[in-house]
């Protein structure tokens, strides 16, 4: 009878060792698309960042100052520039707006602070995230080692 009541609790054990495993697994997949996503958005301030301090600078020029502009594929060209009181932002949903430099400025200071704070949410998510997989680590660990030790 002794034995019935081990076998049954070795299966109890066995699908919780299991189903920690496939949560864990879970919890992993979680924490790459969010790894991924704060990469993302740490690219975003990065980008925001060159885009205002670019602009700051952009202030100091007046018309038929030249300038080194990218093009892409690390390649870039002279260009004279003809007006620094109008600047084009892209608002969203792939409408752009003419600004002044300073509003565009704030604009892209307000997109960055917006940016900002869902980094901020990711990584409360990550740790998250990381605090219940080790939680779900230690719990695999006792089980594995209680099972060892019945063995």
């Amino acid at each position: 009878m002794e034995e019935q009541v081990s076998s049954g609790g070795d299966k109890e054990t066995e699908a919780e060792v299991q189903s920690l495993v496939l949560r864990l697994r879970q919890y992993q997949a979680q924490a790459e698309t969010t790894s991924q996503e704060l990469v993302m958005v740490q690219q975003a301030i990065a980008e925001h960042d060159k885009a205002i301090e670019t602009l700051k600078y952009l202030k100091n020029m007046k018309p038929g100052d030249e300038l080194i502009v990218p093009v892409g594929a690390s390649t870039s060209v002279y260009v004279t520039l003809s007006n620094t009181d109008r600047i084009i932002v892209r608002i969203g949903g792939g409408v752009s707006a003419e600004k002044d430099p300073d509003s565009a400025i704030k604009f892209l200071e307000d997109k960055k602070k917006e940016l900002e704070e869902s980094q901020r949410q990711l990584a409360g998510m990550m740790q998250r995230i990381e605090q219940e997989a080790q939680k779900l680590q230690a719990r695999l660990q006792e089980l594995v080692a209680r099972t060892g030790a019945q063995r």
